[in-house]
């Protein structure tokens, strides 16, 4: 599922929603401040109709790979500004962009790993791999990037919309994100601060 990501300590998150409900509630309303036009953005870029025709949605089934539809690419097109759970390298998000649908995500990234599609073996090739193209059309996977718009790069990543509009909005969410947080963390360790010294006198 492709993402935008802004890290942080999600350990310190756990600690003001116990301790400090009140800055994790404008933490939280901060972060959406700087995630919702971009989101907003990127469910713009949606192409109102599919790309190529064959893509399109039809009234039968013709295979695993998903139809286009508009409608399910902008919803999938969502954000979360609570903490994530740690992923296998050890890093968790503060905050994201997320591309959810299977069809979104294929239109986001297409092209970013193999920009001529993926490599043809053939209908008649064994295995399942899905990083392989089985069509009958040894060009289908160049065809298909080239009716794609062009792969936009950010700082995050390529991709035609999440990714375009993280691109487009010029860093300003993530100013307004990385602001937050740091003064959310600054007041926590102040109020942290206090009721020790409290404690202590």
């Amino acid at each position: 599922m492709p993402a935008v990501e802004i890290r942080g300590n999600a350990d310190l998150r756990k600690a003001m929603r116990q301790f400090t409900p009140d800055l994790e509630k404008s933490l939280k309303k901060e972060l959406k401040r700087a995630l919702v036009p971009v989101t907003k953005m990127a469910k713009g870029f949606v192409p109102s109709q599919a790309p190529m025709r064959g893509w399109a949605a039809r009234s039968f089934s013709e295979g695993r790979f998903p139809t286009w539809s508009t409608s399910t690419i902008v919803r999938g097109i969502t954000y979360s500004v609570s903490p994530s759970k740690m992923n296998k390298n050890g890093f968790s998000s503060m905050a994201r962009i997320m591309n959810k649908s299977a069809v979104g995500a294929i239109y986001e990234t297409s092209g970013r790993k193999n920009p001529q599609g993926q490599p043809w073996v053939g209908p008649k090739a064994g295995g399942a791999s899905k990083s392989v193209s089985r069509s009958n059309n040894p060009m289908a996977g160049a065809q298909f990037i080239q009716n794609l718009s062009p792969l936009v790069s950010s700082l995050q990543g390529q991709g035609r919309l999440i990714y375009r509009a993280w691109r487009e909005s010029k860093g300003d969410p993530y100013g307004i994100a990385m602001r937050a947080i740091d003064e959310a963390t600054t007041e926590f360790y102040n109020r942290a601060s206090y009721t020790s010294f409290k404690k202590a006198a």
